[in-house]
């Protein structure tokens, strides 16, 4: 039986991921993940945000690359990983955490571009809430993300 807590968040970064190598060469990316807690409002009808957990995550190897390469500030994301403890001192003071060691990174549908042939569901050619699709920084020696044609599913 495992002792790690498995976790899927999907939430917003905070900030561009910071590349980092440890002391023996191994890379890591950090990054935090803004995860709204939204519902609906039974009086009012409308969506409202209740609060927001803040997600300290760190990629390792081939991943950290990814995640610097790929993904930035305020872009949708949805990561998997085992939750751990964690602590570090601020002024002098030891604070305990938790923090996900991800082991998978994708983006949500609604973030991504189109599939070919498929305009989506309102005929736009860009989803609502943006256009930013899953690695399109450019500068990536790795293959950005690429959408799944409907005819290659497995289901």
């Amino acid at each position: 039986m495992s002792t790690d807590t498995d976790l899927t968040a999907t939430g917003n970064l905070t900030s561009d991921p910071l590349f980092r190598t440890t002391p023996s060469g191994k890379p890591t990316a950090t990054f935090t993940l803004a995860v709204n807690d939204r519902r609906r409002n039974t009086i009012s009808g409308q969506w409202e945000t209740t609060g927001t957990l803040w997600l300290r995550c760190t990629a390792w190897g081939r991943l950290a690359h990814v995640a610097v390469d790929q993904l930035t500030r305020g872009q949708a994301v949805t990561v998997s990983g085992d939750l751990r403890p964690d602590e570090y001192e601020k002024d002098g003071v030891k604070i305990a955490t938790v923090r996900l060691h991800v082991a998978r990174i994708s983006c949500p549908l609604r973030t991504t571009s189109p599939i070919e042939g498929h305009s989506g569901p309102s005929g736009a050619s860009t989803p609502p809430g943006g256009s930013q699709t899953c690695g399109d920084r450019g500068n990536s020696p790795h293959a950005a993300v690429q959408p799944v044609a409907r005819d290659a599913a497995p289901f």
